[in-house]
């Protein structure tokens, strides 16, 4: 399973280098390669059906117990179909409809990684490795969606999306670790087989239900999914049918088996999926523009999954499956649809759009085959599910038939939204000026088939029984349930009924669907897509306040806090620690009983009261010159000969260069008024004698020798130098040394870039 992932990397990379000098090479190899991962996972399935389990793990930080472990089960394996699947098609189509659009090979690039992201979060059994890829289709979702940069809406957009998961992706991982904490393992392999150990743990509980809800646009999250609209149509298309906003739902499957009999789990996933079932209905039917529509629809969708894993049943679990593929399809399928309607009219707003079935007729198929699945008819599997969830919920519990109401209500607005986006847009009087050419088979192929993909599976869903029943089965972390009915004729019994009602009320809104839009204007009371641009203001706002203030640009009033701290923390460190009483000054006679060690610090002495009392730069360049040497004298005083070298060819670099920059300055400094400099003189005493007295403390206590008898016992037969301090700099810490030079590689070269900033800046 490792090597899907690698697949796909690869292939981004393919993409992101050859596709702008030979498109068709790279996207035939693409759209090749992710359609053979489908192949290769399907060959999972029979495995998978008979109770196979597949568990690959690498380590990758062993000391932390953290490993690269994937997990393929029932429910990971339909995920993962999905994600492969329909990422081949969604390629497929963009390869056309991406043609002649700048930096498409960025735009692949970042497909590609969300592909791989997508897989590896459904695959992965580390939590750890769950939210690193969690954070990754954050991150590539982000450039997604962000592609049309050069308009102000997709880039808000992006970083609204990029901002509202990212904050419910740090308390999901928080709510990970505690939760690998209580169980004892961090593998989700583990923690579900272990089943229902966390009941009552509603920290947990809440911090992933957050970082689901946030994911999968669950109100009160739910108003970034419109907004991410300003994508590319393919991306919109793939992010909605089977992928980012499907992680969330796929996570609260995931570990439906630990907390399914927790009731702040279930009262939490019902509720918040109702509301946001009835307000993303009620949403779309204000809108016109088509992918506005179709995001509204997935809002609601998704808060009908999360309610049906709240209800809990065996029954609700399978149906929440099912509808979960049957929303894949059609909504992928009307994605591309809209993508060739925008395309080929310029334009999404239904009220300019109808009469296209004489101009698209393949497109027009794909958009009714898709209708009949969004709609709930025969012979789709729409329809099947449909009937499966009102079964579902008659036998329940008795508090669910409020449940059921609210869901009939949605269904039938659901029905009243595919005659708008069926019969209004493809029949009656072509209201265009221009003439409508149907798309290339590549862009009306792939929904096409989508959308045939559900009427097959509603004919002949018996021979897909068996892998839906075990992948809902891992929903429950148990087997032998009741295996899942996919017949598409159960008789005149009350399911059936309650369709028929649907379809009667759905038509009733078609009809009234002026009055009705009137009433769903409600819904900007629930909109708080103000709240979060006014949270965003405050809070940049507020950082300006916090930057200004601590970076007000005083280089002095840095330089006190910098100090003043230290002597705060260090003082009460050494009062509370009692190490004045550790002070003797016995071992201090034998090395300054000799008067050379002294000359350093006459010298350091020298330098430093020079600097107080004159007021020329060069004169204080001088002296501090003079300090540097004399703490050079220190080191070689103190058998440092190497250290004192180095201390000194860098005094007299930093001369230089300084006495250069001097030519271009006042020769006079200018010096804080009197109380000013008394406020200086005193945190710089106090530094110097509480750093004094620390040092002073410390040489009491026995230092382990282990390190540096280590050092000194290795520097030549594993170092191959005598020279331990240089040992250990090139070797033992080579590591460190090498970030010590890049970060002085990079600063060298920001300095040599605004210099020829400047250059530049002069020439103008």
């Amino acid at each position: 399973m490792a090597l899907i992932l690698s697949l796909i990397i690869v292939l981004s990379f393919i993409f992101l280098f050859f596709y702008k000098y030979q498109p068709a090479i790279p996207g035939a190899l693409g759209t090749l390669g992710v359609f053979g991962v489908f192949i290769y996972l399907c060959t999972y399935i029979q495995p998978v059906i008979q109770g196979e389990k597949v568990i690959e793990a690498v380590s990758w930080v062993p000391e932390l117990k953290v490993d690269i472990g994937l997990y393929l089960d029932g429910l990971s394996l339909f995920f993962a179909l999905l994600i492969s699947l329909f990422g081949a098609f969604i390629l497929l189509y963009s390869i056309e409809y991406m043609k002649g659009k700048p930096k498409a090979n960025r735009f692949f690039f970042y497909l590609f990684i969300f592909l791989a992201s997508m897989l590896g979060l459904v695959l992965a059994d580390h939590v750890i490795l769950l939210y690193v890829f969690w954070e990754m289709t954050s991150i590539s979702s982000y450039f997604l969606i962000s592609y049309n940069n050069h308009k102000k809406k997709a880039r808000r957009a992006a970083l609204q999306a990029l901002l509202i998961t990212n904050l419910g992706g740090l308390a999901l991982f928080v709510g990970l670790l505690l939760l690998g904490h209580q169980c004892g393992s961090f593998h989700l392999s583990a923690i579900i087989q272990n089943g229902q150990t966390l009941a009552g743990m509603s920290t947990i509980i809440l911090l992933i239900l957050i970082g689901c809800f946030t994911k999968s646009a669950q109100f009160p999250f739910h108003f970034w999914l419109p907004n991410a609209m300003a994508a590319p149509s393919p991306v919109s298309a793939y992010l909605h049918s089977a992928t980012m906003v499907k992680a969330g739902v796929f996570l609260v499957m995931r570990l439906n088996p630990v907390f399914s009999t927790d009731i702040m789990w279930q009262v939490s996933l019902l509720a918040i999926g109702s509301i946001t079932m009835v307000l993303g209905a009620i949403k779309a039917v204000k809108a016109f523009d088509l992918k506005s529509i179709l995001a509204s629809i997935t809002i609601s969708t998704l808060g009908v999954l999360m309610a049906l894993i709240g209800v809990g049943s065996d029954l609700a679990l399978q149906g929440a499956l099912l509808y979960l593929a049957v929303h894949a399809l059609y909504k992928a399928a009307l994605f591309l649809v809209a993508g060739n309607v925008d395309r080929q009219t310029g334009t999404r707003d239904l009220r300019k759009l109808s009469g296209l079935y004489r101009n698209m007729p393949f497109t027009t198929c794909a958009a009714l085959l898709a209708g009949l699945a969004f709609a709930g008819l025969p012979p789709v599997l729409g329809f099947v599910v449909k009937e499966k969830l009102y079964e579902a919920l008659l036998g329940g519990e008795e508090y669910l038939y409020w449940f059921l109401i609210v869901f009939i209500i949605t269904n039938a607005i659901y029905f009243m939204l595919a005659v708008k986006l069926t019969y209004d847009l493809f029949f009656g009087k072509s209201v265009l000026s221009q003439a409508v050419k149907e798309v290339s088979v590549i862009m009306w192929g792939p929904p096409v088939f989508l959308s045939l993909m559900g009427l097959l599976f509603g004919i002949g869903g018996a021979h897909f029984e068996s892998f839906f029943t075990v992948a809902a089965e891992t929903t429950m972390n148990k087997r032998g349930a009741r295996e899942i009915d996919l017949s598409l004729w159960h008789g005149f019994n009350t399911a059936f009924i309650l369709s028929g009602i649907t379809w009667l009320i759905g038509l009733a809104f078609y009809v009234g669907e002026s009055k009705f839009r009137r009433l769903a204007e409600i819904t900007k009371l629930f909109s708080l897509d103000h709240a979060y641009r006014s949270i965003l203001h405050h809070l940049q706002s507020f950082t300006y306040v916090v930057t200004r203030f601590f970076q007000h640009g005083f280089l002095t009033r840095y330089l006190k806090v910098i100090f003043v701290v230290p002597i705060v923390m260090l003082s009460w460190i050494y009062m509370e620690g009692k190490l004045f009483s550790e002070i003797h000054f016995d071992n201090w006679k034998s090395s300054f009983s000799e008067v050379y060690a002294f000359f350093p610090l006459l010298l350091i002495f020298t330098g430093t009261l020079f600097i107080l009392r004159t007021s020329s730069r060069l004169r204080i360049l001088v002296c501090l010159s003079l300090v540097g040497y004399g703490i050079a004298l220190f080191y070689a005083v103190f058998s440092a000969p190497d250290v004192s070298m180095t201390q000194f060819l860098v005094e007299t670099i930093t001369l230089v260069i300084f006495t250069i920059v001097l030519n271009r300055m006042p020769k006079s400094a200018s010096f804080p008024l009197e109380p000013r400099k008394v406020l200086i003189a005193g945190v710089s005493i106090a530094f110097g004698i509480i750093i004094t007295c620390i040092l002073i403390s410390v040489q009491q206590y026995p230092l382990n020798p282990a390190l540096k008898d280590f050092y000194i016992q290795h520097s030549v037969p594993r170092g191959h130098g005598e020279n331990v301090v240089n040992v250990m700099l090139v070797d033992f810490r080579a590591f460190d040394t090498f970030g010590e030079m890049v970060v002085l590689s990079m600063t060298a070269l920001g300095v040599v870039a605004l210099i020829n900033l400047k250059s530049k800046e002069d020439k103008l």
